[in-house]
């Protein structure tokens, strides 16, 4: 499923901080947080300076079975969907994919994911290099 994308950029300048931002440009709608804007929401990478916010609505992901939670009127996909998503698309900076594996590893050495089928490639693929991110041997 492709994500929407939205921009405002009157709620961006009246926000002192990104999820400030999120929460006004979304509260009380039907938009989930997704991809990138997930995983900067639920702090698994470092705040990027673009304006874009990646969301899908809320009916399709119950239509799809994506795994979704909200807080105090924001929704977002979860850390689980959230690196799924990721490794599934071609198109996310790898470092945001890098410092959300880094934040699972760091975390609880992934025993919280469950890394889908399709995106085990990918897994593989960045996992030692997450595993090595704060490294600095």
């Amino acid at each position: 499923m492709k994500p929407q994308i939205i921009e405002d950029f009157s709620a961006l300048e009246a926000s002192a901080y990104k999820s400030q931002y999120f929460r006004k440009a979304l509260e009380g709608t039907e938009y989930v947080l997704c991809l990138v804007s997930a995983a900067e929401y639920l702090g698994l990478c470092s705040w990027t300076t673009e304006p874009m916010i990646y969301v899908f609505s809320k009916e399709d992901c119950l239509r799809e079975g994506i795994e979704i939670a909200s807080k105090k009127g924001l929704w977002y996909t979860t850390v689980n969907q959230t690196i799924n998503d990721l490794l599934s698309d071609p198109e996310v900076d790898e470092q945001v994919i890098l410092e959300s594996l880094a934040d699972q590893y760091y975390r609880d050495q992934y025993a919280s994911l469950t890394i889908r089928p399709e995106n085990q490639d990918a897994f593989q693929h960045f996992r030692p290099m997450a595993e090595h991110y704060y490294r600095t041997d």
